[in-house]
């Protein structure tokens, strides 16, 4: 049986494990936060389409440790590449895994559901 002391050392070791996984989760959300605008931004510029954040990013309580970036885009000219565009966002959200869809190409009531919901940036 563990002694008061004992206890109390461990106890004290799970709460610097916790704060400091919880200091990395911030950190991890604000990185996310600051390359979705930053991909949001590079988007416009160059290609002068709507772009809009949606999923797990938007309601910092559900943002987990894997969690990914969600962007959906629309007006992308159809004359353009989305492959190009999907590397150029991969370059951007990097260490991220990320989605990236083309709003005009999804399921109505997905794309509903993220013009309602998500954030344009």
């Amino acid at each position: 049986m563990l002694t008061p002391e004992q206890l109390a050392g461990y106890r004290a070791g799970w709460l610097k494990r916790k704060k400091k996984k919880e200091q990395e989760l911030q950190a991890r959300y604000q990185k996310a936060i600051t390359l979705a605008y930053k991909a949001a931004e590079h988007l416009k510029q160059n290609y002068q389409c709507r772009v809009f954040l949606f999923g797990s990013l938007l309601e910092k309580e559900k943002f987990m440790e894997h969690s990914d970036i969600d962007l959906a885009i629309a007006n992308l000219n159809n004359e353009i590449n989305f492959w190009r565009v999907y590397a150029e966002v991969m370059n951007i959200l990097h260490p991220f895994d990320f989605d990236l869809i083309e709003l005009e190409r999804i399921d109505p009531e997905v794309r509903d559901y993220i013009l309602q919901k998500g954030l344009e940036l």
